[in-house]
């Protein structure tokens, strides 16, 4: 108890900055259904990403890291710095000393319901994975389209007439779409790339014969196959700012337009020229500023004035590729367009 007690005092006095703390937030809290971090944050924090600062998990409760529904948040102070402490984490109690609850009903980040079309059936492909990756080549039957039930032959896919041991293997068929390209250097990020199935390896050889067992759209002749073994994305993460400083760009708002958004609110899906390669992380915060606007000065026509950028909200990244991301819009005052600027809060 001790040694815990000496950590906590550690991490408290570690904390060199003065939290953004409403004037109105609450003493208790008791999670609710539907909450995520984001918003209980915002419950506590004027800037919300700062939530790991205030928030200290309770070693003495079953999944310190997560919170669950009917969680009861205690607002206290440690030489005069807040911080919240969990007095009990929603679970369901089965014996004086034994509480259990499925770490997947843990409070997410973000809305889910937002971003669920952006977990598992959109992706942005590194060029060199979308052009090595194998293709389908024909449909066995003749057809236009195959769907759940046809067979399609597939180049690349698995040479050998062997089939492999341990089991069925299972493949994810992607469509290649429009390219994105970095805004100021031009640079190509990537290929988005939309799940339209799913299927299974039943003969091999060139070409290698695969079942349809599920699909989105109907499959066409060059859609791309890549085996279903590439890692699975952390869901759960704490809203925070970015370990360096970047400075980026919105270059596609994709939220149910085939072609795309022009502008967008809370709750709209970004997608930033920010990824890996530039330090970023799922619960990186970055606010949004708008364009720089260029007046008439009233009093000197021959000088324009440029004005400061405007901050418009805030976007939490929730998946991130090689040189671009996902980001949910979790705070806006006004429109958030494309183009327009995301950089450390």
């Amino acid at each position: 108890m001790r040694y815990c007690l000496l950590i906590f005092c550690f991490i408290i006095s570690s904390i060199t900055h003065a939290l953004s703390l409403r004037p109105d937030s609450p003493s208790r809290y008791v999670v609710q259904p539907g909450d995520t971090l984001w918003s209980i944050s915002s419950r506590f924090l004027n800037n919300p990403w700062e939530w790991k600062a205030l928030w200290r998990a309770n070693p003495q409760i079953q999944n310190p890291d997560r919170l669950y529904p009917g969680a009861v948040l205690a607002l206290e102070y440690y030489q005069n710095i807040p911080y919240l402490r969990v007095l009990s984490n929603g679970t369901i109690k089965l014996s004086p000393n034994i509480r259990v609850t499925p770490q997947e009903d843990a409070v997410p980040p973000i809305p889910l319901g937002d971003i669920k079309p952006f977990l598992d059936e959109s992706l942005i492909l590194d060029v060199n994975v979308l052009n090595r990756a194998p293709y389908v080549v024909a449909l066995m039957s003749e057809r236009m389209l195959g769907g759940q039930g046809d067979e399609i032959y597939v180049r690349g896919l698995h040479p050998s007439k062997e089939m492999p041991q341990g089991g069925t293997i299972g493949y994810s068929i992607f469509r290649g779409g429009r390219n994105y390209l970095d805004p100021i250097t031009h640079e190509l990020l990537g290929y988005k790339a939309v799940l339209v199935g799913y299927g299974e390896l039943v003969a091999g050889g060139e070409p290698a014969t695969v079942l349809l067992t599920s699909i989105n759209q109907g499959i066409k002749i060059n859609d791309k196959v890549l085996i279903n073994n590439h890692p699975e994305f952390e869901l759960y993460f704490e809203p925070e700012t970015p370990a360096r400083q970047v400075r980026g760009y919105i270059i596609e708002m994709p939220d149910n337009m085939p072609i795309g958004n022009t502008q967008e609110a809370v709750g709209g899906v970004i997608i930033i020229n920010l990824g890996e390669t530039s330090g970023i992380k799922p619960g990186d915060v970055l606010a949004i500023y708008g364009k720089e606007r260029i007046v008439n000065d009233p009093q000197n026509h021959l000088r324009p004035i440029t004005l400061p950028q405007e901050r418009l909200g805030e976007a939490m990244v929730f998946r991130v590729f090689t040189k671009a991301s996902y980001a949910l819009i979790v705070r806006s005052t006004r429109a958030i367009h494309l183009l327009d600027t995301v950089t450390n809060p």
